[in-house]
């Protein structure tokens, strides 16, 4: 199983509800806005994403997990998005 960083903007002025129901449709995909680890200090927990990115796992190819997320933001949020995912093997945080 990979582990994805999703970053995900809605276009347009989207209301602070409408991010709050991208956060929960996310969630159910098992996308969430924190990760887990080692910062670049040597402390350990879990650390808060930029706005509107992701991290998760899944057995799915990049180009299809960013199929997937985009296809169910159109069909239950918005239309004019920008959908942008990464297979992650590393990560920092500073």
């Amino acid at each position: 199983m990979a582990n994805f960083a999703i970053r995900v903007e809605l276009k347009g002025d989207p209301s602070a509800e409408t991010y709050e129901e991208l956060h929960t449709l996310m969630e159910g995909k098992g996308f969430d806005r924190t990760i887990a680890g080692v910062d670049l200090k040597g402390n350990s927990g879990i650390f808060d994403l930029p706005h509107a990115v992701y991290y998760g796992a899944s057995t799915d190819s990049c180009s299809a997990v960013a199929e997937s997320v985009a296809k169910a933001i159109k069909a239950e949020i918005q239309s004019n998005i920008i959908v942008f995912a990464v297979e992650a093997t590393h990560w920092a945080l500073r």
